[in-house]
C-alpha cells in the first residue's frame, strides 16, 4: 500500500446530479515518475482506446491526444505505479476546467473538446 503523502485531490466535477460517472482500468504505460517515484494519471486527463471500454470487458483506459479514441476523463487522480488501477471516469458532466492541472488542460484541444460531446468545460 502507497505510504506518500496525502494532499487534497482536486475536484473538478460540478453538477454530480447531472454526471454520469463509471468505473474503468487504467494504465499509461509511458508514465514517467513525480518527484515521490508515483506514476499518476491526473484528474481530467482525457482517456481513451482503440475500443470501448464499456462495451468490451478488459479493455485499458489510457491517456490519448487522439481525439478518435477519447471516450472519458479521470475524475480523480489515479496512481498507476504498480501497474492497471481500477478508478472512476466521466462520461458526461460539468467540469471545472480551472482545477485542472495546467497540463492537463493543454490536453484538451479543440478537436479533444469536440469529440467529448458530454463533457462542458465550465
Amino acid at each position: 500500500m502507497y505510504q506518500g503523502s496525502y494532499e487534497t485531490q482536486p475536484e473538478i466535477l460540478m453538477n454530480f446530479a447531472q454526471a454520469l460517472t463509471l468505473p474503468a482500468t487504467m494504465n499509461d504505460e509511458a508514465a514517467t515518475a513525480n518527484e515521490e517515484g508515483r506514476k499518476v494519471i491526473k484528474a481530467g486527463t482525457p482517456l481513451g482506446a482503440d475500443k470501448d471500454f464499456r462495451r468490451n470487458a478488459g479493455v485499458i483506459l489510457t491517456p490519448v491526444t487522439d481525439a478518435t479514441k477519447v471516450q472519458a476523463i479521470a475524475m480523480h487522480n489515479v496512481d498507476i505505479t504498480d501497474g492497471p488501477k481500477a478508478a472512476t471516469v466521466i462520461k458526461r458532466g460539468d467540469i471545472a476546467y480551472d482545477n485542472m492541472a495546467e497540463d492537463v488542460q493543454a490536453l484538451f484541444t479543440d478537436e479533444i473538446q469536440k469529440a467529448l460531446t458530454h463533457i462542458i468545460l465550465v
